[in-house]
């Protein structure tokens, strides 16, 4: 199962970045036109998630990754829309989903 390493909702979907067996992706997800894969980066190239997120912060900032990863079911809009009611009721409650904050 994928597991969404940083999320971020804009009014007509999601972007962010997933974790799925073989890879990282950079995806973007939109309520009209699906899921488009933006960029990927092939698992084998790092020693494990550590050493990824070391080299993709040089480009997005470390806020930008939630501090744990969460498993889904699946990549779509219901989905996602529950982690982000998830990380809302989280933040409220001071136990924070965003590194940066």
């Amino acid at each position: 199962m994928p597991r969404i390493l940083s999320l971020r909702s804009y009014v007509n979907g999601y972007t962010g970045f997933i974790e799925e067996e073989d890879r990282y992706t950079f995806f973007q997800l939109s309520r009209n036109r699906g899921l488009t894969r933006i960029m990927e980066f092939d698992k084998s190239d790092y020693t494990d998630y550590g050493h990824f997120l070391g080299g993709i912060t040089k480009f997005f900032p470390l806020n930008f990754f939630l501090k744990e990863p969460i498993t889904v079911e699946s990549i779509s809009i219901p989905e996602l829309d529950r982690i982000c009611e998830l990380a809302i009721d989280s933040h409220e409650g001071g136990d924070h989903l965003i590194t940066g904050e």
